[in-house]
């Protein structure tokens, strides 16, 4: 269902703004993650009570990033889309991650996830990039990525947060990447 539609979806609208598939909504104790052989939205596993998603999660569709999935998102809005929901956002800034891809504790891999605000959300329209945000907000994202990465016994690291423009680039290496793949 999912997956063949959003193999239609370009990454870049013609204005240049970024879609954005919504995997988990704001708000969710429930990951979810597109399954590419059904087309279907598969739960993923369960946040422990107490711990929910303060923001979107998705991707990019028809990208590539370092870690062999899609570009992932975060993407901030106020309220809550469902599941499944395109949004059409614009990039601030890049939560920089290195984290253990493999249980045992041997490969350390790049997972970065962009961090995006929807072009029409009026309670983010002054924000154009990372530094526009509230002082430590950029901390409680990573918090809440330190906390999840806990919870699977998965080894995790942030680093300073990255700007809109290096945003830009790790999109733009995707899709080439997406593009050279295909």
């Amino acid at each position: 269902m999912y997956h063949e539609a959003l193999k239609r979806v370009p990454p870049l609208t013609p204005e240049g703004d970024v879609n954005v598939f919504v995997e988990t909504p704001a708000g969710s104790d429930h990951k979810l993650d597109l399954d590419h052989e059904s087309g279907l939205l598969r739960w993923a596993l369960e946040l422990p009570r107490g711990l929910t998603f303060p923001f979107a999660f998705g991707f990019v569709p028809n990208t590539l990033a370092e870690d062999g999935d899609a570009l992932d998102i975060v993407l901030l809005l106020h309220g809550t889309v469902p599941a499944g929901t395109l949004v059409v956002s614009r990039l601030i800034g890049v939560l920089r991650v290195m984290q253990d891809e493999i249980d045992d504790g041997s490969a350390d891999t790049r997972n970065d996830r962009v961090i995006a605000v929807p072009t029409l959300a009026n309670s983010y329209s002054s924000v154009q990039d990372i530094g526009d945000l509230r002082d430590n907000y950029y901390e409680e994202l990573a918090a809440f990525f330190r906390r999840y990465n806990e919870m699977i016994d998965r080894a995790f690291d942030h680093d300073d947060p990255a700007d809109a423009e290096t945003a830009r680039t790790l999109l733009e290496e995707s899709i080439a990447r997406a593009e050279r793949k295909a």
